[in-house]
């Protein structure tokens, strides 16, 4: 579990730092910024914290489905971006503000994250002020994300490849989420018991209808855009 955590935490940082690359250079400073006034500011509550105490933590029911409702609604938010980004066909259209309001939003994730490696941090370093390194820490943060912003901008120079990428690396993020917060009391057993072939047929007949429909209604939608196109032609020759 430690290692998927640690694979998880990666991923939200890189996440972070290729959401952030389709930024301009201030506000991806500012963002840095505030990241490591975060970190300055949360020395006093990490301090007070302990590895026991946090495996516990993450070992608790209730806490796992928080941190799982939490990554989702941010997957869901990354990729409600993507998809409107490589959507988007350069025109104003409705969901324009919708866009440029994701846009604007940061991968949050990445906040939980810094505070566990500051908890971390502070207790590895050992006979230093603990304010000297919390200081250290923030100064890192603010260095390394910014250096990885900078280098996916180097290695993925054009927009759609890095919205493209934040596309993956959220879906990654969101499946490593659910198989880390999986609930312990699931148990898997085999059942050994007849065939309901009427369900099963039910299924299938509802499936092939529906596909059925989506087809008849795909093909009178295009026979509609295309009299209505021819339509328009006349009256342009006329």
């Amino acid at each position: 579990m430690e290692i998927l955590l640690y694979v998880l935490m990666m991923l939200a940082v890189l996440n972070c730092a290729m959401k952030i690359s389709l930024w301009p250079f201030w506000a991806r400073l500012a963002f840095t910024l505030l990241l490591g006034v975060f970190a300055y500011w949360s020395i006093d509550y990490a301090m007070v914290q302990s590895k026991t105490q946090i495996d516990g933590w993450l070992h608790r029911e209730e806490v796992l489905q928080g941190i799982a409702i939490i990554v989702t609604m941010e997957s869901a938010i990354g990729v409600t971006y993507c998809f409107l980004c490589l959507n988007d066909d350069g025109k104003r259209h409705k969901n324009r503000f919708l866009r440029l309001l994701l846009h604007a939003y940061p991968c949050l994730l990445v906040v939980p994250v810094i505070f566990y490696c500051l908890t971390k941090f502070l207790f590895l370093q050992v006979g230093v002020d603990f304010y000297t390194s919390g200081l250290l820490f923030a100064f890192a943060v603010m260095v390394i994300l910014s250096l990885c912003a900078e280098f996916t901008r180097w290695l993925l120079p054009a927009n759609d490849l890095r919205v493209e990428a934040h596309l993956w690396l959220t879906a990654m993020v969101c499946l490593l989420s659910l198989l880390l917060t999986q609930s312990k009391e699931i148990i898997y057993h085999s059942s050994v018991e007849a065939l309901d072939w009427y369900s099963m047929m039910l299924t299938l007949s509802a499936a092939v209808f529906v596909m059925a429909v989506g087809v008849i209604g795909n093909r009178l939608k295009w026979k509609l855009k295309d009299k209505s196109r021819k339509k328009n032609n006349t009256r342009k020759w006329k």
